[in-house]
């Protein structure tokens, strides 16, 4: 006797109780996933001269059946396309919650990081798509992924473009947090699941992303090297102790100083969700927007929540608390003052000049006392741009 997924009944059942009345329009069909944004993008201008909308999509397998996502696309509203994600590329931009790459189980879900770029002078849309085209498999007799039967009343592979989602507002253009020149963008936007970009966590029952455009800020000296000597000395590391800055007018409105500094190269240790940024601050800059400072030195802080602080007030010390295993500083921008139950902004700097990025091939060679090799792609000024991941940056 056949056993029928339980999907497949279902369909089955719906189909002969409204086959005369034909409920579905052309443009429907029976995805057996749901897709949905987890909040609106934020358009930035880049520091490769393109403006970038990096959001992500919540991918749920809602049926019974295995559903295998083939592509993933972002379109306008005259359907044309924008980006498209298939085979290798799709799966780097996967974080699947169970399980691996783009095949889903079911009631599995996963999250589609999108980075869509445009040129600096194209007209953005008011409303960005989401396509997706995907394919049903059956369990087979091992419970592993099966052809889905042709006889089924549904196609095996289907496509369907999704509701939209409104464009949010502009990046909010701020001050340097740190000072001098060789500070290297790590953990930083767009293109790829860094720690940053792939912290997708749930609070209170709904999706954040805290730190989607967030930057690991660490400094190069003068011979191009991250430190020398001991890399488990703090000592070792010349920017330890750099003066931390407020990039733009604001109040103080969250903070902590309670963090010991971590081993450098260590696991760090005593991480709790209270001190998992080390001690830090987070300032209120107005227009919906806080800016977040993370793994400062305990007893750095030179301000206190109710205070104000203007553009370039040094407000604590660069340090290697909290969730670090080598000094730095965290920084980013969000929509609430929480560093958790929030999603993040983008930003952009008022100036900067850039030396290029990491050569790829040589940025491991980085953590271990080399010399930092860089690439001159993106070498330059910058006005009014956000810097890229592995960019080397100075700031006046």
């Amino acid at each position: 006797m056949r056993l029928w997924p339980i999907f497949v009944t279902s369909v089955a059942l719906l189909f002969a109780h409204i086959a005369s009345a034909q409920s579905l329009k052309p443009n429907e069909v029976i995805s057996s996933i749901t897709v949905r944004p987890i909040s609106e993008p934020n358009p930035v201008l880049a520091a490769d001269g393109r403006r970038h909308l990096a959001y992500e999509l919540l991918v749920v397998n809602t049926s019974s059946v295995f559903v295998k996502l083939d592509k993933v696309e972002a379109v306008d509203g005259t359907g044309s396309g924008l980006l498209s994600l298939d085979g290798d590329r799709l799966a780097a931009m996967i974080k699947p919650y169970g399980g691996t790459g783009p095949l889903l189980s079911p009631g599995q879900s996963a999250v589609v990081l999108l980075d869509v770029s445009f040129t600096g002078e194209a007209q953005l849309p008011s409303i960005i798509f989401s396509k997706i085209t995907a394919t049903r498999q059956i369990a087979g007799a091992d419970g592993k992924p099966a052809p889905f039967p042709t006889a089924e009343p549904v196609p095996a592979t289907f496509s369907f473009t999704d509701a939209g989602t409104r464009i949010g507002k502009a990046a909010v253009a701020i001050a340097p947090p740190v000072k001098g020149n060789g500070w290297v963008v790590m953990n930083g936007c767009c293109d790829s699941i860094t720690s940053h970009r792939g912290a997708v966590m749930a609070i209170n029952g709904q999706l954040r992303v805290p730190e989607r455009f967030a930057i690991d800020w660490l400094k190069l000296d003068d011979t191009g090297r991250a430190f020398s000597g001991d890399d488990s000395k703090l000592a070792s590391y010349a920017y330890y102790g750099t003066e931390i800055h407020a990039v733009a007018d604001g109040v103080v409105v969250n903070s902590y100083d309670g963090a010991e500094e971590q081993i450098p190269g260590a696991d760090a240790k005593g991480i709790t969700t209270e001190n998992i940024g080390g001690n830090m601050l987070v300032v209120d800059i107005g227009g919906g927007a806080y800016a977040f400072y993370a793994h400062m030195q305990r007893g750095s802080l030179r301000v206190m929540v109710g205070d104000h602080v203007t553009t370039g007030q040094v407000i604590g010390l660069l340090g290697n608390t909290g969730n670090s295993t080598a000094p730095h500083l965290h920084f980013h921008v969000m929509d609430g003052p929480s560093p958790l139950d929030s999603n993040g902004l983008p930003f952009v700097f008022t100036h900067f000049s850039s030396s290029g990025v990491l050569n790829p091939v040589y940025d491991d060679a980085l953590f271990h006392g080399e010399t930092a090799r860089i690439d001159p792609r993106l070498a330059g000024d910058h006005v009014n741009e956000m810097p890229l991941n592995t960019e080397v940056i100075n700031f006046d």
